[in-house]
């Protein structure tokens, strides 16, 4: 979507930030909502916060952010991302319900941080640690979706969405650690604990958009925690063995030769009985039928929920 217009009032102030450029930050009003306007090299951020320290850390923390993002997917888009953050949930319903009415009935699911349309991410604040992983997360989308479209499959974008929530508030500032997730571990290891585990074919062809839907918060939470351990398992399990194929999917992605390399590899497969686009690209770039890895991606994420 394209970014909202705005209606702004009051003086503009600068200050440095790391990057050695400036930020501007101006008093924000709009539909009866008050806040401010921060404006970074990469963000547009329109917040209503009222915990002054955490907005005060935003610019630094979201350019860093986006430092991570082109490390993950070279390039990058070429226009701002705009971020609404409000300070509470009924100021983020209200702003949801007039701005995106056809989409109300899926994001009033939505029980905590919220969503990206396009370039546009629009959260509400609930505590330190969720708002920063929201953002991080919701950041990655509003960056793919700017600088490559749908190109990317909903396993591999979910995934990395979550790769990047694992953040520390060290001092006053917040900062990635692209480390372990401690949100989505223990979401792991309740599913693991439950025997609910989807099956890789069972996660490579579900999209967010129907998990949100099913209005299961245990569903959900699964299934965030299952591409975030895919992600970790292409990444560094099995001695290493898959991360040239998901960095070879990744620079595809960046370059724009993903789409027509999948579209390829599922022309063999007409009249053979439907591969899906999702496994499709697994097959590519993984070289690997999903269901031959399946003992490997469970065991792995068994070893990440520190389950022995």
């Amino acid at each position: 979507m394209a970014a909202a217009t705005v209606f702004v009032i009051g003086g503009c102030i600068s200050q440095p930030i790391k990057s050695k450029t400036t930020l501007d930050i101006q008093d924000w009003s709009e539909d009866g909502l008050l806040g401010r306007r921060i404006t970074t090299p990469h963000f547009d951020i329109f917040s209503t916060v009222t915990d002054h320290p955490f907005e005060a850390a935003l610019p630094e923390f979201l350019e860093s952010a986006f430092e991570r993002y082109q490390e993950t997917l070279p390039g990058g888009p070429r226009t701002k991302l705009s971020i609404y953050l409000f300070g509470c949930r009924p100021q983020w319903e209200q702003f949801a319900r007039q701005r995106f009415p056809y989409r109300l009935e899926t994001y009033s699911r939505i029980r905590a941080g919220g969503f990206t349309e396009g370039n546009c991410a629009v959260l509400f604040y609930t505590d330190r640690p969720t708002a920063l992983a929201t953002l991080a997360h919701e950041g990655w989308h509003q960056y793919v979706n700017a600088s490559a479209g749908q190109g990317m499959p909903a396993w591999l974008n979910e995934g990395l969405a979550c790769y990047h929530e694992a953040v520390e508030w060290s001092g006053r500032k917040p900062r990635l650690t692209l480390g372990r997730n401690i949100f989505r571990v223990e979401h792991l290891r309740q599913a693991v604990r439950r025997d609910r585990l989807l099956s890789l074919p069972e996660l490579l062809n579900t999209h967010a958009g129907e998990v949100i839907r099913q209005d299961n918060s245990t569903i959900a939470q699964t299934y965030y925690a299952q591409a975030w351990g895919l992600v970790d398992f292409l990444h560094s399990g099995a001695g290493g063995r898959y991360a040239p194929g998901l960095e070879q999917m990744l620079r595809d992605i960046a370059q724009g030769a993903f789409a027509i390399r999948v579209r390829s590899a599922q022309l063999p497969a007409l009249g053979k009985g439907e591969m899906t686009e999702a496994e499709a690209a697994f097959r590519e770039y993984l070289g690997q039928h999903p269901a031959a890895l399946e003992e490997q991606y469970q065991n792995h994420l068994i070893r990440l929920a520190d389950f022995h």
